[in-house]
């Protein structure tokens, strides 16, 4: 059995370290989807419910849900106790766990889609999840920077000081 640790995280995506290194896109406890070296792969938990080899990718977009909140847990907690107070409906249906698509395109023309569970119910910081998105045009677009996916903490650290400094130009 293989084992994982969550050791950093950016907005939606996590690095996970330990025998399979990955990184989780959405709430890697619940439904989420890990990039590794090889592929793509979609987990409820630590349970793999499918696989497609990055060879076969054409396209992957990644449609987090955005907040105006600065932070989306103060977005969680005041958010419905705003809303009880202004007299408003309810944010969400509490039926449903909010979750968010994770497309992909294959070679064939197949279009795939993935759910992956939210870690906030008002969703992530616009810059966090336009990170995510771009990451995974990234790694589609270039394959040899799928290599930097087998030491997903160090792979976060550098997507967060770009996303603190925006690149570098030339």
């Amino acid at each position: 059995m293989t084992t994982t640790r969550a050791t950093r995280r950016l907005g939606l995506l996590t690095a996970l370290e330990g025998d399979a290194a990955s990184l989780a896109v959405g709430d890697a406890a619940a439904r989420h989807v890990r990039l590794t070296t090889a592929g793509l792969a979609p987990h409820l938990a630590e349970a793999p419910t499918g696989f497609v080899p990055w060879t076969r990718v054409r396209s992957l977009a990644i449609e987090a849900p955005t907040t105006w909140w600065p932070y989306p847990a103060l977005g969680d907690s005041i958010g419905p106790i705003l809303e009880g107070l202004l007299g408003g409906g309810s944010m969400l249906d509490a039926s449903e766990t909010p979750t968010f698509a994770v497309r992909l395109t294959t070679e064939d023309g197949d279009r795939v889609e993935w759910r992956a569970t939210q870690h906030y119910l008002s969703g992530y910081r616009r810059g966090d999840a336009r990170a995510a998105l771009r990451l995974g045009e990234y790694l589609v677009a270039r394959p040899e920077s799928r290599l930097l996916l087998a030491r997903p903490a160090e792979l976060l650290d550098r997507v967060s000081t770009l996303v603190r400094r925006g690149p570098i130009a030339e």
